[in-house]
């Protein structure tokens, strides 16, 4: 049994939809390098300082993006059974992982305080552990790939989360930015937030989507051209904000000084 990878290629009928499919992994390609790059970066960080924030971002980049989608990616391909069916299990582990440390990250970074965060991390939280058990239990993990339903649970789950987050960055960037101004707080930090805003609030905003049409057509995401180029966009943007804010160019590093330095 294989995944719905290969149904991307039957999807391709003319030259323009050959174009699109060229575009769509051109953006998928940038969201896992950049995924990769940043998530090693970040965990390499965290082994130095030993903080948390470092440590569950990375883990949470890397578990959802490369790793988690890499693999299972990897198990739509393989030939044997059984290596199949290890991949995708791998790739649901780690998916899980991802989102369990961006959970933890949304509630200890902005609400530690909050019972009713902790409370809706914790539901959060349990309910993607039971969407992992869940899967061997109706068969398999690989045919868990495939299932609309389950698909669209796990898609919820992650917009769920990097929703929240997105949402609570957005609020710290407001909050950094007024601090800024009075020269209470570091512009580059400011930028930063709004640069992880941008990042999950794209990657949250194209998993509703796919959820979405999936529900209403029945259909895997990845058999709908039509969601691989809204994935493939929101990717690019999702890749762009963490690149900038977490391995920003000196380029634009110099902008982000000049223009502080204009206003």
């Amino acid at each position: 049994m294989r995944l719905a990878a290969p149904q991307m290629f039957k999807a391709v009928e003319t030259d323009d939809e050959a174009l699109a499919m060229g575009f769509v992994w051109i953006g998928f390609a940038a969201f896992f390098c950049v995924s990769l790059a940043v998530g090693i970066r970040l965990l390499a960080l965290a082994a130095r300082t030993k903080r948390a924030p470092e440590l569950l971002i990375g883990l949470g980049v890397l578990g959802i993006g490369p790793i988690g989608f890499g693999l299972q990616t990897l198990a739509g391909v393989a030939d044997a059974p059984s290596l199949a069916e290890g991949l995708a299990a791998a790739s649901a582990v780690a998916v899980a992982i991802g989102l369990w440390a961006k959970l933890v990250f949304n509630w200890s970074v902005y609400r530690r305080d909050s019972g009713v965060a902790l409370a809706g991390a914790w539901l959060l939280a349990l309910a993607v552990a039971a969407h992992l058990l869940v899967q061997p239990l109706l068969g398999s993990f690989l045919e868990a790939t495939q299932s609309v339903r389950l698909n669209g649970t796990r898609g919820a789950l992650q917009a769920l989360t990097l929703g929240w987050g997105a949402a609570e960055a957005f609020r710290y960037w407001r909050l950094l930015r007024r601090r800024a101004r009075l020269g209470l707080a570091e512009p580059e930090l400011a930028n930063r937030f709004l640069l992880w805003t941008l990042s999950a609030g794209a990657a949250g905003l194209g998993t509703a989507i796919g959820v979405a049409a999936s529900l209403a057509t029945g259909k895997l995401p990845l058999a709908m051209p039509e969601v691989l180029v809204s994935s493939s966009a929101h990717g690019s943007v999702a890749a762009l904000g963490m690149w900038l804010a977490f391995a920003p160019p000196r380029t634009y590093l110099r902008w982000l000084a000049g223009s502080r330095a204009r206003a």
